[in-house]
């Protein structure tokens, strides 16, 4: 026991004397002065500054270098460390407190933790530090932001150059997760490009048919610590050769209840074919498709004929071909118009004098003031019209209505005013009927007379020849292949002297068997 005592108390001396030692260590301008004295505990705060790929940035290649301040609550700077070419920075000795650690950001740089603008501050805020055992670690994380200005030019044909417009540049990052793609839009031949350090492809967009004068793509490395402006990237293309084109809309109209034409609006399904004048290139067919349009591209300059092929029951309203002449880079427009034909109950034709000698001897001539009348079939329904000075007469659909005989399926005896000393050399009457239904093509009937003036008038050749009708010299009988000329001319006989003694009332018609006297 007496010796475990001893031990004890040899112990203890020995702790009083080092409490001595400290004590005057304390008393003395050293480092720990404060703490002893005044009670002041000492904290340590370091870290690094690192970019956004969270490498770090040397503090003494920026412009400005970088540097960290302590700042106490009362804004007070109680100490500064430079960024080191580690990117490191440290503050030793400080007493517990908050503090708040800024870092003024050079130009082009900004704060992503903690988050600052452009050439800003960037700042912890007042944070709590108190006594640990090695250093409270801070980080700052920065960028910088480097823009590059793009210029775009375009290239005209005739050599000379625009400033762009509307051309989308992308740049993209080379093996770099942190950073994203941009795209900007080119306007009025310039645009800018904000990107991070790195390595960057940068490429446009080429619109179709122009050819890049400059690569459409190109590679830019950017160093984070390059100071003053950048240059700019250019791109340039010259623009595709234009060619004309001629835009043809077709427009139809119908026909409404008052009979007055009604538009129908853009047709589809109609053939258009445009070909040039000199026949230099083959002709080009085209449909107008679902918006009535056809369109004819590509074309080189010069003089075109377009024409349509016009459809079964319609009408052209307007020039069908039409010449258009294209220079430079026109875009030419050309509407066609026609209108949808409705059957029309008419009956038109003409009366016509088959002549004897000269002058009209060997054709026909319209006779005018003749009577034509038109008969609704097992009816009394009639009416009746006069042939013009060329022969020609006609029943309008309104007349025929207006008779009561003006629909489809009517039939329609017309016939022709008998007169004395005139031969029939056609039907006096011909039985017309009306389709049903109507095609929209239908244009009406036609019904055409002509006669022979009986007899010849005295002193003419034809009139000479001839013998009494009651004399037959010899009887004729009809075959196949016989014509009264023929018979006329085997027999030396005047055809109008055969007629007449046989009584045949349409000179272009006998019967196969028929017994003729020849006078």
């Amino acid at each position: 026991m007496i010796g475990k005592h001893r031990t004890f108390t040899f112990a203890l001396a020995v702790a009083l004397l080092m409490l001595l030692a400290v004590g005057s260590i304390a008393s003395a301008d050293g480092p720990y002065q404060n703490d002893q004295d005044n009670g002041v505990k000492e904290v340590c705060i370091d870290g690094y500054v690192i970019n956004h790929r969270e490498i770090p940035v040397d503090g003494t290649k920026t412009t400005p270098p970088l540097v960290v301040s302590v700042v106490d609550a009362n804004g007070n700077v109680v100490a500064t460390s430079n960024v080191d070419e580690d990117g490191y920075f440290k503050f030793e000795g400080l007493a517990e407190g908050e503090y708040n650690l800024q870092m003024q950001l050079p130009p082009g740089w900004e704060g992503i933790v903690p988050q600052a603008r452009l050439e800003g501050v960037a700042e912890t805020g007042l944070t709590q530090f108190d006594e640990t055992e090695g250093c409270h670690r801070v980080v700052f994380k920065i960028r910088r932001l480097v823009t590059i200005p793009v210029l775009k030019w375009e290239e005209q044909l005739d050599g000379t150059v625009i400033p762009g417009e509307d051309w989308k540049v992308t740049a993209t990052p080379v093996k770099d997760p942190f950073a994203k793609v941009v795209t900007i839009t080119i306007t009025n031949g310039q645009g800018s490009l904000t990107l991070t350090p790195g390595t960057w492809t940068v490429a446009e967009t080429v619109k179709a048919g122009w050819t890049p004068v400059t690569p459409a793509t190109v590679t830019r490395v950017i160093d984070q610590y390059e100071a003053g402006e950048l240059n700019e990237i250019v791109f340039k293309n010259r623009e595709p050769a234009c060619h004309p084109q001629i835009t043809i809309t077709k427009v139809g109209y119908g026909t409404n209840a008052n009979g007055d034409p009604e538009a129908l609006g853009t047709l589809s399904g109609w053939k258009f074919t445009v070909s040039r004048a000199d026949k230099s290139a083959p002709a080009v067919t085209k449909v107008t498709g679902g918006d009535g349009r056809a369109v004819f591209e590509d074309l080189m300059p010069g003089v075109y004929k377009v024409e349509e092929t016009v459809q079964k029951g319609w009408e052209v309203l307007g020039d069908n071909p039409v010449t258009v002449v294209l220079m430079d880079c026109e875009e030419v427009d050309v509407t066609f118009e026609n209108q949808e034909l409705i059957g029309d109950l008419r009956i038109t034709g003409k009366k016509l004098f088959k002549a004897w000698e000269k002058p009209y001897k060997g054709t026909v001539v319209g006779l005018p003031g003749w009577t034509i009348t038109a008969k609704l079939v097992g009816t009394d329904a009639m009416t009746s019209t006069t042939t013009n000075a060329l022969g020609e007469y006609e029943f309008t659909a309104e007349a025929l209505a207006a008779a009561g005989m003006g629909f489809p399926g009517a039939a329609i005896k017309v016939c022709e005013e008998d007169r004395d000393n005139w031969i029939h050399v056609t039907p006096e009457c011909v039985v017309v009927r009306f389709p049903y239904p109507v095609p929209a093509d239908y244009t009406g009937e036609v019904v055409n007379f002509t006669n022979v003036q009986d007899p010849p008038l005295e002193g003419t050749a034809a009139y000479n020849t001839g013998k009494a009708s009651g004399s037959c010299r010899a009887y004729h009988q009809v075959v196949p292949g016989d014509t009264l000329a023929k018979i006329s001319g085997k027999y030396g006989a005047a055809m109008t002297g055969i007629i007449r003694a046989n009584g045949i009332r349409n000179a272009d018609v006998i019967y196969l068997g028929q017994k003729l006297c020849i006078p």
